[in-house]
Order: structure tokens, then sequence, then C-alpha cells
């Protein structure tokens, strides 16, 4: 697991050859075993003995900005398993394999996709119409994908997702908008800035889940930024965007039980801003502890029961054993 540090004024600790991590409220004893890097996210205070027996028990030690990018690493200089598996990811991204994976990605989404729509089919009768034709769409163009992408040359495949991809999007996002409460309703996905309160919720918590997939990639011992659908954006968390197509629909279905359940209602959770509206300071104070409750919730995902967040650090640890298997060594 990656222990995250995320609490003001925790403390790092080693006690009996043991992590401790002790707060105002409670003290935690953490075998160095049973963690496979450490992320620091808000200020706290480290020992030196905890930081050796991190290099010793070649842990990494993160620390991320307040937007979830890593600025700092701390790490043992013997550590080259990093190096050697950042080497191997190059060439996964340029084989069969790494366009396979990226395929697989989109598979699941699309499963989750479909998922949400059937929540709001079974709960809004009005919207039933267009429901069941998005439902039913994606589940035939999603079909057999990967072996329909096996037939596709090298250098069009990246093209023709995307292609695919926007096609998915489109009819996703009007379903979604036809099935929300006329006070949610949307033109289309509007990114930076939002042009509507459901945008600007789902562009804030994708950001949340961005972090979250980043931190994930570097505690599998991954690139962030050498991706493979989207390996030509520079100085982008690539990887991250390829990582995160799965769990996007969990964002989504945050949203969406939310509003279903009249948890949330536009006024008052957005601010005008320039041209778009974005989430004002009380709604982030009240949504963020609960979207981290809802990361935090065991469900049922690719045939295993854990946590949504343990899920996103399994699916990249799963990535690395992928490349590992796949590339022997760098050239070969």
């Amino acid at each position: 697991m990656q222990l995250v540090l995320n609490t003001h004024g925790l403390s790092l600790k080693v006690k009996d050859g043991l992590f401790r991590v002790s707060g105002k409220k409670a003290v935690r004893d953490i075998s160095p075993e049973q963690i496979s890097s450490i992320a620091i996210t808000s200020p706290c205070l480290l020992s030196s003995a905890a930081v050796r027996l991190a290099a010793e028990s070649d842990i990494a030690i993160y620390f991320f900005d307040r937007f979830g990018d890593a600025d700092a690493c701390l790490r043992s200089p013997y550590f080259e398993t990093i190096a050697t598996l950042r080497r191997k990811q190059v060439y996964f991204s340029d084989r069969k394999e790494g366009s396979a994976w990226v395929v697989r990605q989109f598979e699941l989404k699309t499963a989750g996709q479909i998922t949400n729509l059937k929540l709001l089919h079974d709960r809004v009768y009005r919207a039933r119409a267009i429901l069941t034709a998005t439902i039913q769409a994606l589940s035939d163009s999603s079909q057999n994908l990967s072996e329909k992408f096996v037939q596709i040359p090298d250098t069009e495949w990246s093209s023709r997702l995307m292609g695919w991809e926007g096609i998915h999007a489109k009819q996703y996002w009007a379903a979604i908008s036809q099935g929300v409460p006329d006070i949610w309703t949307f033109a289309g996905r509007s990114r930076r800035p939002a042009a509507d309160a459901y945008n600007a919720l789902t562009n804030y918590f994708y950001g949340m889940l961005y972090a979250l997939v980043e931190r994930a990639l570097f505690g599998a011992g991954l690139d962030p930024h050498l991706g493979i659908l989207h390996a030509d954006e520079y100085d982008r968390p690539t990887l991250a965007y390829d990582l995160i197509e799965p769990f996007r629909p969990w964002v989504d279905r945050f949203i969406l039980s939310a509003i279903l359940k009249e948890k949330l209602k536009p006024d008052g959770l957005v601010e005008q801003k320039g041209e778009g509206v974005w989430l004002s300071k009380s709604s982030k104070k009240q949504l963020i502890p609960a979207f981290n409750e809802w990361m935090n919730q065991t469900v049922r995902w690719t045939g295993r029961q854990m946590r949504r967040e343990a899920h996103i650090f399994r699916h990249a640890a799963e990535l690395a054993k992928l490349i590992r298997l796949t590339i022997e060594r760098p050239g070969s």
C-alpha cells in the first residue's frame, strides 16, 4: 500500500523497526513490508530515522503540492528498479501490448458509464427512451473492442480510438443531461472554465481523481509523464490521462448519487469568475470530505472487493507488473 500523510502536523518516526505515525488523536505503527511508497500532501515532521528506514526498505517518499503534483522525492541511491521500470515503460508504449492495454481501459470505462446510465434509467421515467437507446448504442459499439483494434495499423490506432471515444462521450453526456433533474441539465461537456454547475462539479472532482491516479502511478514506480495514448502531450502527466479512464465513471456516479438523493442543489454551489463558473469555497468544504469518504468505500470491481482508492493503486501496480512481464529487458 501507499502510506499517505495528508493531515497537517503528523509526524513519521521509527519505533522498534516500524514506522510510527503520530497525530493529535492517534498513534499507528506500520511495518515497512506493508508499504510500497510514502506520499506527503500536508506539512509533516519526518525523523532522520524514518527517512533512513524508507531508504533501506526501497520505499520512495514523495512530496505533493496542493494541486496534487509531485514536486520532490526522497529515495535510496540504490533504488534502481524505478529507472529500469521506466525504461521498460518507454518500450511498452510502442508495443501492441501497450495499445491493447489502453483499449482495455476504455472497455472498463464504457462498462462504468453503462452502469451509471442504468442507474438513471431505473429512477428517471421521463428520460427512459434516450437512456435505453444510449445504453444499447454504447454496449454495441464497445463489444469486442479489443479484437477490433488488433486489426488496426499501428499508425492509426490512437487516432481511431480517440475518434471512437469522442462519439461515445457525446452520446453519454447527452443522456446524462436528459436524465438529471431540470435544474441540473447542461448543453454538453465544458472544461476550463465550466459553463454550468454540473460541469463545475465534474471538472473539480476529475481534478481530485487525477491527483489520486498520479500518486498511484508514482507508488507503482511508473512515470506519469510517459503516456501511451496521450504520449505526444509535452510536460503533462499523460500516463495518468490513460490510467484515469476506467475511474471517471466513479466520479460521475458520486455526483449523480448526490443529485438524485437531493444532497446537492445548484444554488450557492458555484460562483461566477470571468466567463465560467467554479465551485465556491463553501461547497468545496462540504464536498471534499464526502468525496474522500466515497473513495474509501469498499466496492467490487474487476473481481476484487476493496476500497475504491485501493482499486486505483492496485490497477497501477498491475500495469507495472504487465510492463515488467512484457519487456524482459529494454530493447527486447
